[in-house]
């Protein structure tokens, strides 16, 4: 007759023999879990790479698809009012630094899938005039190798790249700051041949003292000499009060209309 293992003996015997599967178990998920890491770290490198190599922080996408396109450097061009500068070679690292910033930045370059290094710089809103800038590859600076509009610096003796920016005017909102130093622009866009006029808080809001002129076809400008401080005013067009199109700083009156706003800053002390 079999002799029963004391109870104690039975237990441990069933935990040990329990255990077996638990424990394959667990070399099982932790198999999974090392497959399932190793993928999501894949992806994320890959998903990295796919964005390093092919997506540019660009709204248009003719500009985008020009700079996926590219597949060698090319002199300076403007697509989409940017700038687009292309360097190939076997760089880690391209820069471009540029005169009308007085060379206070260094803008990095992205590489594309074909392996060209791109830049895409909004044009800056102005009048039209030529820049001078130079590259940092890998640490050296240098002139751009694909621009043959170059001069050397009278001072340093530096080779510098030249770039011709177009006029791109400011009249655009968001962009459009009507205050200057020494008093205040005023633009306004309408139908042709109207008699515009602004009315403000520095001219008693008389709405026939200062007729705004039409430089071109339904453009109108005028500018004011005003002092230091804060103003409030309209364009009076078509017999109606307008705030500001372009001027995004408002205020409302007691009769429920919009009134633009504009500040004269005091000049610094060291002017």
């Amino acid at each position: 007759m079999a002799t029963l293992p004391p109870k104690e003996d039975v237990a441990a015997g069933s935990r040990v023999r329990s255990r077996a599967p638990i424990l394959a178990m667990y070399a099982t998920d932790g198999a999974s879990m090392r497959i399932s890491i190793r993928v999501g770290i894949a992806v994320t490198f890959l998903c990295a790479a796919i964005q390093g190599i092919g997506a540019f922080d660009v709204s248009s996408l003719p500009l985008h698809l020009y700079l996926s396109g590219l597949d060698k450097a090319t002199a300076p061009v403007i697509v989409e009012q940017h700038l687009v500068l292309s360097v190939s070679g076997p760089y880690r690292y391209v820069g471009a630094a540029f005169s009308n910033e007085d060379w206070r930045g260094i803008h990095p370059f992205e590489i594309n899938a074909n392996g060209i290094f791109v830049l895409a710089l909004p044009v800056p809103y102005g009048e039209a005039a030529v820049v001078r800038y130079r590259l940092v590859l890998d640490g050296l600076w240098s002139a751009d190798p694909s621009n043959a509009d170059q001069e050397r610096d009278r001072v340093s003796g530096s080779l510098m790249s030249l770039v011709r920016f177009p006029e791109r005017p400011g009249t655009v909102l968001g962009v459009w700051e009507p205050a200057r130093e020494d008093g205040a622009s005023f633009y306004f866009k309408g139908e042709p041949g109207r008699i515009v006029t602004v009315a403000g808080s520095f001219n008693n809001w008389d709405p026939f003292i200062h007729e705004l002129e039409e430089t071109s076809p339904g453009h109108y400008q005028l500018f004011l000499k005003l002092a230091p401080g804060e103003y409030q005013y309209v364009f009076m067009y078509r017999g109606s009060r307008v705030a500001d199109p372009l001027n995004q700083r408002q205020v409302y009156g007691r009769d429920g209309q919009p009134y633009s706003v504009l500040e004269i800053n005091r000049p610094s002390p060291d002017r």
